[in-house]
């Protein structure tokens, strides 16, 4: 099972964590002592991540977090049917995906200009002519 670190701030709203899953090779109590001690210090610790690459690939980096300013922290572990299960759940990437779909299998429309709001208009800021 894979460990993952999500970080809140004190800007974000509870459901807005950043969210970052560890290498496998990441020693979670260790990097938890160095968040605590550093959070006073004012000092970064490295952590070492895994971002998302592409089609089922991973790219292993450090991320060097400041726990001075984040309002919270978080260790927790998911197993792959886990992560699966939570992403086919979870109501935004299920809206997105539905709207993503609607996109494609949707017929050609009219285009709406974004400052007028008038169908198929080229002249943009352009006043009308009198005689």
């Amino acid at each position: 099972m894979a460990w993952f670190l999500a970080l809140q701030g004190p800007g974000h709203l509870p459901h807005q964590s950043l969210v970052y899953e560890l290498q496998d090779s990441a020693d979670v109590d260790k990097i938890s002592q160095e968040l605590v001690s550093s959070a006073t210090l004012d000092r970064v610790v490295p952590i070492p991540v895994v971002l998302p690459r592409g089609n089922r690939r991973h790219q292993k980096v450090t991320l060097y977090v400041r726990p001075a300013a984040w309002g919270v922290w978080a260790f927790y572990q998911l197993s792959e049917e886990e992560r699966r299960q939570l992403v086919k759940e979870n109501p935004v990437l299920n809206a997105l995906s539905q709207a993503a779909q609607q996109r494609a299998q949707a017929k050609p429309t009219v285009q709406l200009h974004p400052l007028t709001g008038q169908a198929g208009s080229d002249n943009v800021g352009s006043s009308p002519t009198r005689p």
